[in-house]
This record gives structure tokens, sequence and C-alpha cells, in this order.
């Protein structure tokens, strides 16, 4: 985890000759500028898939899922406090444990499992692949893969919506989870609330190099359950997370090895974070609010067939959760290699999933095509690019932070970071021939901003992908788009 650090992004439309791509730049007392180096290059090879028609996959999960919701059964945990942000973990225990031997490969230990029952079927797509293709429902169409291909998409998936390396070492293991979409998919359905909704995509390379491709159901998300005060909370999306083969309760898990990161705070216990962006509620009824948590595992629930209406209640207050024994079985089996071991995991909202992951571009602001804000700078240095609202495209008139009409073209930029800390924008024009403002976003969403404003915007951030936008504003009917230029810079 990087330390905290305070970013500064600002946006100057004045006459200082400045790079016209993104630079690194130091900065000394007196305000002058020098060139250190230009930003690496973050275009993409063409996808290796040819489409197919939407739909061609067949899948029928929304239509399940529709179907019904199961009941929630007798047992029900007494609701409890978390201490020091730490989430409980009401589920029920288990009557007992049993040891999975794995002395076949990786570890001669035997992998304690709990003794849950369910009827609960292994899921198609957890089961080894065999060769030959699956099946994908990608944006414009459907598309045919190879184990190696999906692989590499994930992969990709994972890298540039979070911008942080996957290891892919021989038999080191990865965890990717996709909130908001179904297995085998990858556009946001809505996330309705209290189910396994989410996708869980196993990751790794065996000695040979072979890849190697598991995915499952999985409730990414709060359940609808009275856990207590400050004791559910949801994971922050787009970012990674360190989790390590360890212990829940008492049998082997995935097990969160952070002391501390952002969570949503699931205050008024519907299982879901109540941000305007989710739409579940408006602003006037949420009570759910930000703040430090811990002891998000990833670990089994076993509820009743089928998993698309199965209720996750007490099962999650904010811990990842695959429904089903025969599935977890699957997915620590394959997971585990040994005690202590890491496992990186990766959380996307669909919604957020990079653009060029799709489709290959030189960055030129634009909403699918933003440019990126690469290498931070130390102390002492700035990130600058310059660049004109008039060159933009207009998809966002008015955000969630204010009633400003910004219907003019805006330029787009994203931020991967890594680490903790308060981003700060602003903004110089010359009014009134020019006038931009800044916005900073947690997704490319209207109804996304943290922060917004004229001269300067300000917001605390953790781990996880940005977008900023300098958007214009709209004077009677007239748009001030114009030259500016953004400086990022950063402080301890």
């Amino acid at each position: 985890m990087i330390g905290s650090h305070l970013l500064w992004f600002l946006v100057a439309c004045g006459n200082r000759p400045l790079p016209d791509t993104g630079h690194l730049v130091d900065t000394d007392d007196t305000g002058e500028v020098t060139d250190t180096g230009e930003v690496t290059d973050t275009g993409v090879e063409d996808p290796p898939w040819t489409l197919g028609p939407p739909g061609a996959c067949g899948f029928t999960y929304q239509r399940d899922a529709a179907s019904g919701a199961q009941e929630r059964g007798a047992w029900s945990p007494p609701p409890v406090e978390g201490a020091d942000g730490v989430i409980a973990h009401s589920e029920p225990p288990a009557p007992g444990t049993w040891v999975l031997p794995l002395s076949d490969r990786r570890s001669t230990e035997g992998l304690v499992m709990p003794d849950y029952f369910d009827n609960m079927p292994l899921f198609a797509r957890a089961q080894p692949w065999g060769g030959g293709s699956r099946c994908y429902e990608l944006p414009g169409g459907s598309a045919w893969l190879t184990e190696g291909q999906a692989w590499g998409l994930y992969r990709d998936l994972a890298e540039r919506t979070t911008g942080v390396a996957l290891d892919d070492r021989p038999e080191v293991r990865t965890a990717l989870g996709l909130r908001g979409a179904w297995p085998g998919t990858f556009a946001w359905h809505g996330n309705a609330q209290d189910r396994f909704n989410d996708a869980m995509v196993l990751l790794w390379r065996e000695a040979s190099g072979a890849p190697r491709v598991l995915e499952f159901p999985v409730n990414t998300d709060t359940g609808a359950y009275p856990f207590g005060v400050d004791a559910a909370s949801s994971l922050k999306p787009n970012r990674r997370y360190f989790t390590a083969n360890g212990w829940h309760r008492d049998y082997n898990a995935l097990r969160n090895q952070q002391a501390s990161y952002g969570v949503a705070d699931d205050t008024n216990h519907n299982g879901h974070w109540d941000s305007d962006r989710n739409g579940w509620l408006g602003p006037a009824l949420g009570e759910d609010h930000e703040r430090a948590g811990s002891a998000h595992n990833i670990h089994v629930a076993a509820v009743p067939a089928p998993w698309e209406t199965a209720v996750v209640g007490a099962w999650s207050a904010g811990c990842q959760t695959i429904p089903g024994m025969e599935n977890w079985t699957a997915f620590i089996g394959n997971a585990w290699t040994g005690t202590g071991d890491e496992v990186h995991y990766f959380l996307v909202d669909a919604r957020d999933i990079d653009p060029q992951v799709w489709q290959p571009c030189d960055p030129d602001g634009g909403h699918a095509c933003p440019y990126y804000v690469e290498d931070l700078p130390r102390e002492g240095q700035a990130w600058v690019h310059r660049g004109d609202t008039a060159d933009g495209e207009s998809r966002w008139d008015r955000y969630n932070c204010s009633d400003a009409d910004e219907s003019g073209p805006e330029v787009a930029y994203v931020l991967r970071y890594d680490g903790e800390g308060t981003l700060s924008a602003s903004v110089e024009c010359e009014d009134p021939v020019v006038d931009v403002d800044v916005h900073i976003l947690s997704g490319d969403d209207a109804d996304a901003c943290l922060a917004r404003g004229h001269w300067s915007a300000e917001a605390k951030i953790t781990p996880g992908r940005y977008v900023i936008l300098v958007d214009t504003w709209v004077d009677g009917g007239q748009p001030l788009d114009g030259p500016y230029t953004l400086r990022i810079e950063v402080s301890e």
C-alpha cells in the first residue's frame, strides 16, 4: 500500500508554453518547468477474437433470476457490532470439518473444509475446460474463446482497469471479481440486492505455462440483513486486494491480509452501497457512508439451488461468498497452494471496465479513449497535459454534485492509483472567453461525481480507478470551450 499523499490536479488556460502531451516535469520555487520524460504509450493490440451476434451464447441468467426468490430459511443470527470496522462473520457455523487431500499437486497438507450441506450443483463454467472453447457475451456481440484467450482477456481487464500488474508466474493464483455482471458476460445488469449475481474468476498458469481459467457465481456485496452497527460493508471496486491461503472461521479460505482499507458501510442493512450512481435509493433515503474496514474474506455460502435466486442474507456482511459446497470445493481446491501463499484479489465494477480492453485506440481524451495519467510524479515534480475542450465530446450535461450546465464538450482523463490520499483539482481560464470546470469521478458516470469546482475541487481517495473530466460550462446556450493545461502534483 502506497502511503498517504496529497494529489493536486490543476487546469490552467493561460499562455505558459507547456508540452502538448503528458510529461513529468520538475518545478522549482519560481514555477519554472523542465521536461523529464514522456508518458509511456498505452495502446493495445487488436483483440484476438471475432464477434458474432449478441445473445448467441444462450445464457438464461437474467431470466432465471427474475423467476422468483428462495426462502431465507429459519436460521437467523443475532445482530452484532463490528470492532474497529471489522465486518461480521455471522453465517451459521459449520457442523464440523473434514480434510480434502491435495497431495496430487502443489501442497501435501490437507485442505480443511466446512461440513455444510446443500443441493447446489457445480456451475458448468467452474469445471476444467478440457480443450476447445467457451462462449462469451462481449460488448458488441458474442465470441468463442479458447482458454488462453479467456486468460488474456481477464488479465487485461484486471490490469487495465486497476493499473496493477497481475502476477503471472507459474502456479501463482489470482482471483478476479466482476461486480454487476453474470459469469461469461461483462455488461452491467443492475446488480439487484441480496443475490449471487456477480462473477468470480480464478486464474493461474501451470508449471508448464498452460493457462487455466475457472468461473463461478459469487456475491461481492453485503447480504440484506441487520448485522449491527459498523458490521456490514462492501468492498470498493476497481482495485487490488491482498488475500492469501488462510482461514475463515474454522476452515481454509482466502483471507484478507490488510489491516484496513476503504469500504462502503451498509448502515441501512439493505445489501447495497446506496450511492447516487447505483440508483437503489435516492440521496435523501441513503444512510450509508464510507469508512475504513477489514476482514473481507472469500468463503462459501451453503444456500439452496438455483444460485440465480438464492438469497445471501446473513452469509455475507461484505465477504465475497461463493454459493454451494460443490462450487466452493472446486474454487478453494484450485486456489489453494499452501498456507500463507498470496492470492491477489482484483475487484472490478462492470461499468468501469477499461474501454481499451475491447477496442484499442490512441488516447484522444474521449470517453472511450481517455488520456491516462501514468507514473505519478515524485515530490517536486508535476504531470502536465495541454488540451482543448473544443476537440472533446459532449456526453454528460449535468452531474449529481452540481446543477451547473456542463453540456459543452469535455475531455476525459483516467487515474489508476494504488494508494490513499486527497485528490485536488483546480482550473484557471481566460474568462469570459473560455470557461471549463473540473470534475473528479469514481467512474465514467455523471452520477459518480466525488467533487466539482469552477476553480478547484478536492476529494479523499483510496486505491482505485478515477475519471477526471475537464468539462465546458454553457452560458445562455453558448458553450465556452477552449484550450487548457492540466497539471498534476503530488505532495506528502
